[in-house]
């Protein structure tokens, strides 16, 4: 790990740390940074992250690597941690949808002495004797944004004047513990309400999560609440709505993250609202903080936490409009 000192010309405000054309003499190598994740390019959620992290490289004149198969790929990051292990890296950012898949290249770069920060996917053993060796997590809280979800549907419902008999949270990959964590988060609301509520497994294919749904509301008619956890599972529900004839107000539904139809969904009545967790966040302050962190041994109180944030009929339009130029 390279202590660089280099004079970086701007103002970057990183939670709360204002650094004020961040200076010094010393060498001017170039900074090396890698973020190795469990989905890449072919999913729009993370190209927001990407942009984010490309912002913060570009400010910092870095050189830095996304390293991920185009699409969501957990057993593939033990070979992208190789990859980025080969680099001559000031620090290392992460997803931890499995924690035992990346410790072993963890662990290396923790012999190393390299900073490893933890974006998106939290490690689901911190705060034990089983935690990865990372400084702290930069992305949302998913067991909140599940309870956000959940709230909001028993809110909706209540105002229409209806009852939730029964809800579903349909997981698109079973052990992530980020999705693990949102259903989980719907469950504890269900539970203290009484409410019965179903898992669900779907995939990532759009076509035949809608076939498995509308084969699940055929044989479960009374259940009139869905949590969706990301865009691919919100396209499906979508699908299988207009494929059947759902009518709004049939069916309370939620879902996490961003994309277009989501949005349309919110704007037409067919989704309650979705969880935003603010991933150009988490690909900027990841880069910020091992920056920080590798240079000057800056570190937060804490974790960052960039949501739960909440998207509905009342900001949607703005959040059009920042989608549109890349940053949500």
């Amino acid at each position: 790990m390279r202590k660089l000192l280099r004079t970086i010309p701007v103002l970057l405000l990183v939670v709360g740390v204002m650094v004020a054309g961040i200076g010094g003499v010393g060498a001017q190598d170039q900074l090396v940074f890698s973020m190795v994740s469990h989905g890449g390019v072919g999913n729009p959620f993370w190209i927001v992250v990407i942009k984010g992290m490309e912002d913060a490289c570009s400010l910092l004149e870095a050189d830095c690597a996304w390293l991920a198969d185009p699409v969501d790929n957990v057993d593939d990051m033990a070979g992208y941690w190789d990859d980025a292990l080969a680099r001559d890296n000031d620090g290392i950012g992460t997803t931890v949808p499995n924690p035992e898949v990346i410790r072993d290249g963890v662990n290396r770069a923790a012999e190393a002495g390299l900073p490893v920060i933890v974006f998106n996917t939290a490690d689901p053993n911190a705060g034990t004797p089983d935690a990865l060796p990372t400084l702290f997590y930069v992305g949302a809280n998913e067991f909140l944004g599940g309870r956000s979800n959940a709230q909001a549907v028993l809110a909706a419902a209540a105002a229409a004047g209806t009852e939730i008999t029964g809800g579903v949270c349909p997981i698109q990959e079973v052990g992530h513990s980020g999705l693990e964590a949102r259903c989980a988060g719907v469950r504890s609301v269900f539970e203290e309400a009484g409410i019965p509520l179903e898992g669900l497994t779907i995939s990532n294919d759009v076509t035949e999560s809608a076939g498995i749904l509308a084969d699940f509301f055929s044989t479960n008619p009374d259940t009139n609440a869905a949590f969706m956890l990301g865009p691919n599972p919100s396209s499906s529900l979508n699908l299988y709505i207009q494929e059947n004839g759902v009518a709004v107000g049939d069916l309370f539904a939620t879902t996490h993250d961003t994309s277009s139809e989501i949005y349309e969904m919110i704007q037409e009545g067919y989704l309650v609202q979705a969880i935003d967790q603010q991933p150009y966040l988490q690909g900027f302050e990841t880069i910020m903080w091992l920056y920080l962190n590798s240079q000057f041994e800056l570190a937060p109180g804490g974790d960052i936490l960039t949501g739960p944030g909440v998207i509905d009929t009342s900001n949607v339009a703005a959040i059009v409009d920042l989608t549109a130029a890349g940053y949500r």
